[in-house]
């Protein structure tokens, strides 16, 4: 009986580890989960920079042409 007993307390004490491996496992999966949203989320704003960029881009270069006709204009060759 000493033996059964013996088995049934390493078998308990496996049972309370893998409990313990679970909720480490669970806590792991959410934090995962978070780091995607935020590297999501980095992402969404990194294409609405390069956005905002290319809208100043296509600004200068309209006012680059409007001086360069100005200039033009006035050149008096």
């Amino acid at each position: 009986m000493s033996t059964d007993n013996l088995i049934i307390e390493h078998l308990r004490a496996i049972r309370t580890e893998i409990a313990s491996v679970k909720s480490d496992t669970t806590d792991t999966r959410q934090r995962v989960g978070s780091v995607e949203t935020s590297i999501i989320d980095m992402r969404r704003n990194v294409v609405h920079l390069f956005e905002d960029m290319a809208h100043q881009q296509l600004t200068m270069d309209k006012l680059l042409d409007r001086v360069q006709r100005i200039e033009k204009r006035l050149d008096p060759c």
